[in-house]
């Protein structure tokens, strides 16, 4: 089976592993401009340098390149174990509370401060509901 692994982007690859190693991933590989990162759950995210990311620049100011990633677990509860170990490190940018959706799964969703999106699904079990 294949594997699919996203690629984000970030102006600072060092500021970019030390904010995701709050979530718990681990470098495990990086270039000039290409980073590594893998969860202990077996998660991985690549990071790519993207100079026209930055804001500092005036050319570029307010130009955005962030990505987007979606992790889906087979339960409900595995999304919720997930949100429990990385709403801990809240403080390491935006997470928003579970919440279920119409279309059969509980969702949350992290916004890092490079612009992109990680967003996290399990499927709820709707016999009981």
């Amino acid at each position: 089976m294949p594997t699919t692994i996203p690629i984000l982007s970030a102006p600072d690859l060092e500021a970019a592993a030390r904010y995701y190693a709050g979530f718990g991933f681990a470098e495990t590989g990086r270039w000039p401009d290409y980073l590594i990162l893998v969860h202990p759950l077996g998660i991985e995210l690549h990071v790519g340098l993207d100079a026209d990311h930055d804001d500092s620049d005036p050319a570029s100011a307010g130009h955005r390149h962030g990505g987007a990633c979606y992790i889906r677990f087979e339960t409900e509860e595995e999304a919720r174990a997930l949100h429990a170990d990385w709403a801990r490190a809240s403080d390491q940018g935006s997470i928003s509370q579970p919440r279920e959706t119409h279309y059969g799964l509980l969702e949350f969703g992290v916004d890092d401060p490079f612009g992109n999106t990680i967003s996290v699904g399990g499927a709820l079990d709707r016999k009981d509901r």
